[in-house]
């Protein structure tokens, strides 16, 4: 059985000044659990990534939303540095290298962006 949950809006992605790339914290409550993922826009697609780093466990975000490194091209972790592809999770740069960030399925319907949360890793 499908557990389908609502990540965010698609207009929740939409930042002032830069259509094609933006990153959101959301919090899901899987099995009781408090589960932070990222969810990320890059031009068209849609991605999201547990925000944990596969090194240190903590998150990725150093403020609220705040995801990316100073030239916008990957996923920064906030705690030792390591660097995440967008696309893909892999981190190539860091203490995390040869690892990656954990993909969640998602999927737009309408105006939301949803995930099932039965098909998550565990």
């Amino acid at each position: 059985m499908l557990l389908t949950q609502t990540l965010c809006l698609r207009a929740d992605l939409d930042v002032p000044g830069d259509d094609d790339l933006a990153a959101k914290e959301v919090i899901v409550h899987v099995n009781g659990a408090r589960t932070s993922v990222i969810v990320v826009k890059d031009g068209g697609a849609i991605r999201a990534y547990l925000n944990s780093c596969p090194h240190a466990r903590t998150p990725l975000n150093w403020q609220a939303d705040k995801f990316f490194d100073l030239s916008r091209t990957t996923l920064l972790c906030a705690t030792h540095g390591a660097a995440f592809d967008i696309a893909t999770g892999r981190c190539v740069r860091g203490p995390a290298a040869g690892r990656a960030l954990t993909p969640i399925a998602v999927r737009q319907e309408d105006d939301r962006i949803v995930t099932d949360i039965s098909m998550w890793p565990a």
